[in-house]
């Protein structure tokens, strides 16, 4: 699976198999609610080929700018093609806001509350808790396999609520950059840690890609945007 949090910096608080069960709870949750959690539909691939070309294309123009010491990348041909893929994306991808929002795992927290560790602590137990239970039986009958996907960071105290990766997202992200609830596996250090399916990963990539303050980025090696 790619991107395993480095546990000795983000997950000291959480044991290696607590982690572990909470993923696997996590994707027999996706399997129950029949959410797709890898890469099956032409759908799908289309969308992800295309928004791999984007981000091609965009980083091909921060390129350009930068070694023609340009004020900005918005007259770069590249900006204006990576531009276009995304909007079109998000034209045919619809509103992301309920989606992966369960109601009956929602937290009794507002998640404004940027600097408060403890708080957002019990709030993320809170939905591991209600998840754990509702797949339980469930994951005995379907045990769960590795599908891939890559695990998301996100720091409440870093975040200046831009609304930039909202927007990025079609709200997969919230007003606040908060990943949908039913994706939290746990916090630690004062860091939530989710899983985003394959099936999502260039969804969640928009909203991380134009996240100003990094607040939300990918764990492992490959954690810039």
């Amino acid at each position: 699976m790619d991107g395993l949090p480095d546990y000795n910096r983000h997950m000291s608080d959480l044991s290696l198999s607590r982690f572990q069960r909470s993923l696997a709870e996590t994707i027999a949750w996706f399997k129950l609610k029949a959410l797709p959690t890898t890469v099956e539909s032409d759908e799908i691939r289309l969308r992800q080929e295309s928004y791999s070309v984007a981000e091609k294309n965009w980083n091909d123009a921060i390129e350009i700018m930068q070694r023609c010491a340009l004020p900005s990348v918005h007259g770069i041909e590249q900006y204006q093609r990576a531009i276009a893929l995304i909007k079109n994306i998000q034209n045919h991808l619809g509103p992301m806001g309920p989606y992966l929002r369960s109601p009956e795992l929602k937290p009794h927290f507002c998640l404004d509350q940027f600097g408060d560790d403890t708080l957002w602590a019990e709030a993320v137990e809170e939905v591991v808790s209600k998840r754990a239970a509702a797949v339980n039986g469930f994951l005995n009958d379907h045990p769960a396999i590795d599908v891939g996907g890559r695990f998301l960071l996100y720091t409440p105290s870093e975040n200046l609520a831009c609304g930039a990766a909202d927007a990025g997202s079609n709200g997969f992200f919230d007003s606040n950059n908060v990943p949908p609830w039913d994706s939290w596996l746990g916090f630690s250090n004062g860091t939530l840690v989710s899983w985003i399916p394959p099936s999502l990963v260039d969804v969640a990539a928009m909203g991380v890609f134009v996240n100003p303050e990094e607040c939300i980025r990918w764990a492992g090696p490959h954690q810039s945007r």
